[in-house]
């Protein structure tokens, strides 16, 4: 990587100078990469089928989901590539009817076989129970994952529904669909309706950011369902948080606290910590305001210590450079005096040994040249799974 040497006045002990990469990038935490050919979840279709749907509507379903998984994705397993995704479909008006398991699928042309033979028409019933057919959904992701194995993948259900009947009966769905996001499984609905009293609870059912509305334009759909299934393939280990800037929008970024006690802790121990704890892990970095207060915000919450709370990033004086942490085997990455950080006067600073942690008390980056004597807290960071970062994270939970 090109270089230029940037100096930075230190109120403690005058100039230093450190390289500084001239890739501004290298300081920007990535959003979430996203390629729907690299797509790899379990997705379960689930197509209200009652009278409530028109003809029209039907097809535009068919239109849809031919053009979502019809874009080269690797259906099915067995691909060299692990990244593949499996999908089941399950039909619904008064009662649910599972259409396709999760595995039978092995390419497009069988998805589509399925789509044509199972979506022709609308039953003879206007009975439409949405809670029915996400309880199926549910099954069918179940059954699969156990025949299958794909414990690191995320499951998803992908609904379209044209009414909503479940409100007093014993399968609420919209009581359901939380149980089954509380459960890890995300949510996407369709509604294919504008009725003023089912378009909202259908809505409802969803994971946040994730309902949508079928205005009959399908190249707009096929657009969003696709955004949202690579957002969802965008996810962190079990027990991490994922970085969200102040739009909402998730990063390709995963963090989480430790809290140690001790003498017998220190900066390198930490290190060692957030590497073994996940591949690629390391202590965390900070290049924004925006990551600088998610972090702190997150910190205060998770370990409740008020407004005075003490903890390290991933910051060390090495080798007369000051340095942020980045990946085992991975150059580590001088500080960058133009990047945005919240300095306490004076600071940072160097002990005599050269080592340094970087902490924030009370939301300001200050740091720590001490030994730990009771309490020890730290963040770890590790990039998030993508469509372009393929991870077994949740198998090593």
């Amino acid at each position: 990587m090109n270089t230029v040497f940037a100096c930075l006045a230190i109120f403690v002990f005058g100039i230093y100078c450190s390289p500084v990469p001239q890739n501004a990038a290298a300081y920007t935490d990535p959003a979430c990469p996203g390629n729907i050919k690299n797509l790899w979840l379990d997705v379960v279709v689930v197509v209200d089928r009652s009278m409530q749907m028109t003809d029209a509507q039907l097809w535009q379903v068919r239109q849809t989901l031919t053009q979502v998984f019809g874009s080269d994705i690797r259906i099915g397993t067995g691909y060299s590539d692990k990244r593949s995704t499996c999908v089941g479909f399950v039909t619904y008006n008064s009662n649910a009817t599972v259409t396709a398991e999760l595995d039978i699928a092995k390419s497009f042309p069988d998805i589509y076989n399925i789509i044509q033979g199972s979506l022709v028409d609308v039953a003879s019933t206007n009975a439409s129970s949405l809670g029915e057919g996400l309880l199926a959904a549910q099954r069918v992701l179940n059954s699969g994952r156990q025949r299958t194995n794909r414990y690191n993948v995320k499951q998803v259900i992908l609904a379209f529904a044209a009414d909503f009947q479940d409100e007093f009966s014993n399968l609420n769905a919209i009581e359901l669909s939380r149980d089954l996001q509380s459960n890890g499984i995300s949510i996407i609905t369709v509604a294919c309706t504008k009725d003023s009293y089912a378009l909202p609870r259908i809505n409802m059912c969803a994971t946040p950011g994730y309902a949508f509305v079928d205005e009959m334009n399908t190249s707009k759909l096929v657009k969003q369902l696709t955004g949202a299934l690579i957002n969802i393939n965008c996810f962190c280990p079990e027990d991490w948080v994922q970085y969200t800037g102040s739009d909402k929008k998730k990063l390709g970024v995963c963090i989480k606290g430790f809290d140690f006690s001790g003498s017998a802790w220190g900066y390198d121990h930490a290190v060692q910590y957030c590497q073994n704890q996940v591949s690629r892990g390391h202590l965390a970095n900070e290049f924004s305001k925006e990551k600088h207060d998610f972090i702190n915000l997150y910190m205060m919450n998770t370990f409740n210590r008020g407004m005075h709370l003490d903890y390290s990033i991933g910051l060390r004086y090495l080798n007369s450079t000051w340095v942020w942490e980045e990946p085992k085997g991975q150059p580590k990455l001088p500080l960058n005096p133009d990047i945005y950080s919240t300095w306490a006067p004076g600071y940072p600073q160097k002990n005599s040994t050269g080592q340094v942690v970087g902490v924030k008390a009370n939301g300001i980056l200050t740091n720590w040249v001490g030994s730990a004597t009771s309490e020890w807290l730290f963040v770890c960071q590790v990039q998030s799974s993508s469509t372009e970062h393929y991870t077994t994270y949740v198998e090593q939970q």
